[in-house]
């Protein structure tokens, strides 16, 4: 029997979130992925891995599925292969022109036993001591949910497609590999958490608290009601920091850094798929370090 795609690089998940920015998608059979296709001015079009990024088989053919976008017709592909379901970075270098570090991947190797800094076994005490966690069907608390992203959206100023318009939660709520926490403070909400399991592999997808939430330890509390419920997996991914790259003084990297015992870096990869557009298109730019140029 053929395995279930991982959810990252399903069909349904990266129409969904590529239809919040009014983008198509393209399936990568050579990847076992699909991208999304977003349109240049000019008429032009390129494609963008999904969020937060392209669960590449450890066997795919990365170039072979470059060829296939470039037939296409597409300027340029960008994306971030999962660090943990992707081929090793010697490869992706050798098939992408760009292909720098780009987030540091906070892990639980469960061969290595679980044992959070003492800091941290403080406050999941103190969180389990004030926060009921529970598992909750998100379909059935999605404006819940709806409300505390939104609060962390304004919080963090999160724009374009992480800001996830529609479809995309309901579009979660309706995968069954999505499990749902929620922690409450005396019946009312504090927290919820998003996580899911996939060839042995536990991932943290989102997680958002309130105030209540962030008084009481709701953070602590559910990540580790999160971590007990997958104990059956051999890894627990974390994700990295917020916003782009990795910076050690992000409290997010601080509090997940306090969970973990191993690391994976991931990488950030770019193609050039047509060199003469992309030139064109580069040069009304300013001078950058993004990747396509002509989105800088």
């Amino acid at each position: 029997m053929t395995e279930p795609r991982h959810p990252y690089g399903a069909h349904r998940y990266v129409a969904a979130w590529a239809a919040g920015q009014g983008w198509d998608v393209a399936d990568v059979a050579d990847w076992s992925a699909w991208v999304a296709l977003r349109p240049i001015a000019g008429g032009h079009t390129d494609a963008s891995g999904p969020y937060p990024r392209t669960p590449f088989g450890a066997e795919a053919a990365i170039v072979a599925g470059l060829d296939e976008l470039r037939q296409r017709g597409l300027v340029s592909a960008v994306l971030v292969p999962d660090p943990l379901a992707s081929p090793d970075p010697a490869r992706l270098a050798a098939a992408f022109e760009l292909c720098r570090p780009f987030k540091t991947h906070m892990l639980i190797d469960r061969a290595r036993g679980f044992a959070p800094t003492k800091h941290h076994r403080d406050r999941i005490r103190r969180g389990d001591r004030r926060c009921a966690v529970r598992v909750v069907a998100l379909a059935t608390e999605l404006e819940a949910w709806r409300g505390l992203y939104a609060e962390l959206a304004e919080r963090r100023a999160i724009t374009g497609p992480a800001a996830f318009p529609d479809p995309y939660f309901p579009e979660l709520a309706a995968t069954p590999a999505f499990v749902t926490f929620a922690a409450y403070v005396e019946g009312a909400l504090a927290g919820m958490t998003i996580w899911f399991e996939h060839a042995g592999v536990a991932v943290s997808h989102l997680t958002a608290t309130n105030a209540l939430g962030y008084a009481n330890g709701a953070n602590y509390a559910l990540n580790a009601a999160a971590i007990a419920h997958f104990d059956g997996a051999a890894v627990i991914d974390l994700g990295g920091g917020a916003g782009l790259g990795d910076d050690p003084e992000d409290g997010l990297v601080q509090f997940k850094r306090g969970f973990a015992n191993a690391e994976a870096t991931a990488y950030l990869c770019g193609a050039v798929l047509d060199a003469t557009r992309y030139a064109e298109l580069a040069a009304t730019s300013p001078p950058t370090q993004f990747f396509p140029a002509y989105r800088g």
